[in-house]
């Protein structure tokens, strides 16, 4: 019987790093065992007093593990190819937490921990919580991430405001403790939508024909689409986030907003608002997907109509190819 409940998602990422989030299973308990007999590493990932003897044996970290798994995505960190920790995505068990929202809302919360001290302080945490948050709301279509940390670990405070997290609570903790406080931060749905949505003045946007707009991907996300459709109105262009494109080989090229085009296009719209994107890319690697999307025959987001699959899909199919094109 296994130890630790196995699941089957698989989120890639990174940005200079190529960062896959595994499902955590039986084989990944040495490494376990490690990262949780380590007082150093315990210090930032448990509360209580400052023991700098702590540690947990197998036994523990059979009942930690095996407990939170019944009811959370698990995964192993893998950085470069390297286990550096692990991370979960957790249905909320806290009654006093739970009791803070109506019944029906989907609420969890994110816990983490990096086992391999040579890599704290680097970003690698950002980017994988990261990975983590648009699972949640993508893949899972959750209401609410609750999230915690205490009043001594500012990295994490950082982390976690990085990603418009609010602070809802600052609890007092009974002490002594190495901490003072436990702040509690929240992000709803809503909230994580409002964050990603973008911004443009109307003086740099112009409206061009969702024909002469070439993709640089090959597959929309289903869980993507149903968040742009709680903002999108079929019936006002001028709510409309506008898309960012750049000049590439005779092509106007869509850098971002693959999702809203499809969304309107199956809203009946012929024409979308755009801006020159300005930012410092990778042109490169767009050059590659272009060459990806030229080979399948998708030359206009009209063409992306029946790529649309699940979240879990498009990190397999999408993600997942994306972070292994060797340029």
């Amino acid at each position: 019987m296994n130890i630790i409940k196995p699941h089957d998602i698989t989120l890639y990422g990174g940005n200079n790093n190529k960062i896959i989030l595994r499902p955590l299973c039986d084989d990944h308990l040495p490494y376990l065992y490690k990262w949780c007999a380590d007082p150093e590493v315990l210090y930032w990932t448990e509360g209580g007093t400052d023991d700098i003897d702590l540690s947990y044996g197998p036994d523990t970290v059979h009942q930690i593990y095996g407990g939170v798994s019944q009811n959370a995505f698990c995964f192993l960190i893998e950085v470069d190819g390297v286990p550096i920790g692990e991370c979960w995505l957790q249905k909320m068990n806290l009654p006093d937490v739970k009791a803070m929202y109506p019944e029906a809302l989907d609420v969890r919360r994110i816990d983490m921990c990096i086992g391999e001290k040579e890599y704290w302080s680097r970003g690698i945490g950002t980017q994988f919580i990261g990975m983590l948050v648009d699972f949640a709301f993508c893949g899972e279509h959750v209401d609410v991430l609750h999230c915690f940390c205490e009043d001594y670990n500012i990295r994490s405070r950082r982390m976690w405001e990085k990603y418009g997290f609010t602070r809802v609570l600052a609890e007092p903790l009974p002490q002594p403790q190495k901490g003072l406080w436990q702040y509690h931060y929240r992000l709803t749905r809503e909230e994580f939508i409002e964050h990603r949505r973008v911004k443009v003045p109307l003086g740099q946007q112009f409206s061009i024909a969702l024909v002469e707009l070439q993709p640089s991907q090959l597959y929309i996300s289903e869980g993507k689409l149903r968040l742009v459709r709680e903002w999108f109105d079929p019936e006002n262009h001028e709510h409309f986030d506008p898309i960012p494109i750049k000049r590439l080989n005779d092509y106007n090229v869509m850098t971002d907003g693959h999702t809203r085009a499809i969304a309107a296009y199956l809203a009946g719209w012929d024409n979308v608002s755009v801006y020159w994107d300005q930012d410092k890319l990778d042109m490169r690697a767009y050059e590659m997907n272009v060459k990806w999307c030229d080979e399948e025959g998708i030359h206009n987001p009209i063409d992306l109509a029946g790529r649309i699959i699940s979240h879990k899909d498009y990190e397999r199919l999408w993600r997942k190819r994306c972070i292994e094109m060797v340029l």
